[in-house]
This record gives C-alpha cells, structure tokens and sequence, in this order.
C-alpha cells in the first residue's frame, strides 16, 4: 500500500509540474479505476486504450502533448489541450457517461487548479453496483473486493463481446458493399457468380452471426479447447448453407475467423500485441489441420481445395492460418485514403501476393499468376487511388473471364477487423 500512497504523491506532484509548465492550458489526466492492490491487471488494460482513444476523437489537434506515465496507483496519460478547462470537463463527463466502462476510469482535468463535477453542478459518479453515489459505497466499504472483480468482469465481457461482434459484422458488411470488385458479388451486381447473390450474403451473414459471437467468448474466456472452434465452426457453416440452399457463400471465412476472432478477443483481454496474436494463430491451425495434408490423398470425397493443393501444391486459407496470417500484418493500412479507397487498396495489395486457390479452381493457375502480377502493377503505379478507371475496367474484365478472388476477399474482411480493433491492443 505504501508503494501506491508514494505512487499518488508522484503523481500530484506531476501534475504540478504540468500545470506550472503549460500554465495558459488544460491538462487531462487519464488512468483506470481499478479496486484492489494490483491497480495495472493485464485484463483492464484495454479500457484505458478504448479511453485514450475516446479522447483523441473528441480534442483532436487541440491535444499539444500526450505521454503515459507508469505508476503502481495504475498507469495514466496525460494530454496537454488547448481549451477552457471547464469546457474540456464537460467534454470528459460525457465521455465518461456514454457507456458503462466509464466507471472504471477516471478522467481529471486541471486548469490551474482541479476543475470538478461538483463545480460543474454535475451529479456524482454513481456506484458500479448499485445506485448508491461511488465515493459513499468507497467510503463505507459497502462492497467486498470480490463483488466488484465479479461485477467488473461482467460488464468488460459484455461490452467487448458487443463490441468485437459489431466491428466484425460492420466488415463484413463494408467488404460486401466494395465495388469495383474484380467478379466477387457485390451490392452492385453478382460479380463472375451465377448461383449467387447480395442478398444472399446478407441472410447467409445475419444466419453466422451467433457462432461468430462463440468464436469471441471462446477467446474472451481464454478456452484451450480446439475442438470447440471446429465444432461452432461446423454449426455455422450449417446454419450458412440452411439460408442460401446449399450454396457455399462464406465457408472460407467461417474457417479464418474461427481462428482469428479467439486470437484477437484474447489479445484484447490480456493487453496482448501482433507477435502474440501470430504465434497463436499459427499454435491453433496447427492442432487444427493437424495431419490433414498427409491424408489428402486418401479422402474419397475431395473438396476444390483439395485438388488444388494436389495439382499445384497451394494451401489456400489454410496455408495462410499455418503462416499466422502474415499478410493481414505485413501490408500497409493506407489510413491516408478514405474509408472506400483504403478497403480497395487492402483487397489489391491481398491480390497481388496470395495464392487464392477460388481463382485456380474457377479458371487455372496461369490466371492466378496474371491476376497476381497485374495487382502487383497496380500497387507500384499507386493503387486504385491512381488507377481507378484502369481497376474499374479491369474489374469488368475478370467477370467475363469467371474469375472471383474469393480467398482475397476473406482475408480482407480480417484485415478490416484487426485494423479496426487494434488501437486496443498493446
């Protein structure tokens, strides 16, 4: 206890040196409110990411200075704003209000002096558990450390189940709406497919969508349990093939978010990063596929990738899963583009390096290697930002000549998340 008491009078006197170094200005201090001794677990380190990120979006250019401070009274970052100190705290009320997560952070603001609720004439922040104001409950101990470590663990769950399913089902989404799109369907039209079409994507996605949110809890919940994946996975696929009659619309994308999705989700729980979530994708496919390609021979009912890799030696999705899904880390994230370029950019960066085994099966390899090099083209020549004619007629080409970068397209979905979900990594 005595290491957090020193930890706090550090951190007041920081705060000091703050206001006294950018006298004319707002600073805001940013740290979890965490029960307990342990003020830094790995587990709720995600929300002052979540935070941080709350806070960037709302002052923007206004924030000068911004850096995290370690401390045993939990880590905090400081932002230096340029702007009335009674305004920003407003601005951070609402942030801390807009969802329940608000309860476990605290966000100061200091303008000379510690600017608070009260003299905003705000109400005070409410207890985790009950109506009670926050401050009494501490003050009375009304609630044992277990009570709050239980009610925490519940409500954090929640909010990332929600979250990480929403953001999944929003690029899936963003991924079918894509268009110019090289044959795959799209709202626009039905691509190079026959059998297929856009809203034959949605009821297959909306018909996935509750074994997409098992693939989440299972990594939420850290489950060692391989077998489970496969088995939600083969009720999605079901559940998938009930609605479209049969006709395969996302059984590639079933398979790589059934090891993605856990990765991720478990990532984010323990403050985990890139070179976790590789290493353990790789660890999962490998108990997945297991022995798989030195039985392939021996099936007597061979799927289109199977004959693939035995013509050409390709593993499609599988192959990219066994290398950790390295493309979906390697290539950039053209932030610098708007929303719809950006997702065009990912989808012809992901052409030009993967081996889509759907390309192979609806034509041959020869096309593949001239899908492959003509993307690579266009990546060096400034990708669609600089050759949106060019990728538009070529679009309408490659539905002519029946081809459909299925495997591209599931990686981009994947790309889609993790660039959307990991400002809350480490």
């Amino acid at each position: 206890m005595s290491l957090i008491l020193e930890a706090r009078e550090k951190r007041a006197q920081h705060i000091e040196e703050l206001m006294r170094e950018f006298k004319y200005k707002t600073i805001i201090i940013l740290k979890s409110n965490v029960p307990g001794a342990d003020k830094n677990p790995n587990r709720l380190k995600f929300i002052c990411n979540l935070y941080d990120s709350f806070i960037r979006k709302e002052f923007k250019l206004k924030i000068t200075t911004k850096a995290k401070v370690g401390s045993a009274d939990g880590n905090y970052v400081y932002y230096v704003v340029e702007e009335e100190g009674n305004i920003v705290k407003e601005k951070t009320i609402l942030i801390e209000e807009a969802n329940v997560l608000g309860k476990l952070v605290d966000i100061d603001v200091y303008n000379e002096v510690s600017i608070t609720r009260s003299q905003l004439e705000c109400e005070m922040r409410k207890c985790l558990i009950c109506d009670n104001y926050s401050h009494v409950c501490v003050r009375n101990q009304t609630h044992t450390q277990e009570e709050l470590f239980a009610k925490i663990d519940e409500i954090t769950q929640n909010y990332l189940v929600n979250l990480i399913l929403n953001k999944t089902i929003k690029c899936i989404y963003c991924e079918l709406d894509l268009y110019p799109k090289f044959g795959l369907v799209s709202s626009h039209d039905c691509g190079a497919h026959s059998d297929m079409d856009f809203q034959m994507f949605v009821n297959s996605t909306f018909a996935i969508k509750p074994y997409l949110k098992e693939f989440i809890l299972y990594g939420l919940n850290g489950a060692e349990n391989p077998k489970k994946l496969q088995e939600i996975g083969i009720k999605a696929e079901e559940a998938m093939f009930k609605v479209t009659n049969n006709v395969n619309t996302q059984k590639g994308l079933i398979f790589i978010l059934g090891i993605f999705l856990p990765v991720m989700s478990k990532a984010i729980r323990n403050n985990l990063g890139q070179t976790f979530i590789k290493r353990e994708i790789i660890k999962i496919s490998e108990l997945i596929i297991g022995d798989y390609y030195e039985n392939i021979t021996s099936k007597p009912n061979k799927s289109h990738g199977d004959e693939v890799y035995l013509k050409y030696n390709i593993k499609g999705i599988r192959g990219e899963v066994l290398n950790g899904l390295k493309m979906v880390f390697d290539i950039p994230s053209y932030r610098d583009r708007p929303q719809e370029y950006m997702h065009l950019e990912y989808l012809i960066h992901l052409m030009s390096l993967l081996d889509d085994t759907t390309i192979v099966h609806r034509t041959n390899f020869e096309t593949l290697q001239s899908v492959k090099n003509k993307m690579s083209e266009i990546v060096k020549a400034g990708g669609y930002t600089n050759n949106i004619a060019l990728i538009s007629n070529l679009s309408n080409e490659y539905i002519g000549k029946n081809i459909s970068p299925g495997g591209s397209a599931d990686m981009l979905v994947v790309k889609m998340i993790y660039e959307e979900m990991k400002y809350l990594l480490r």
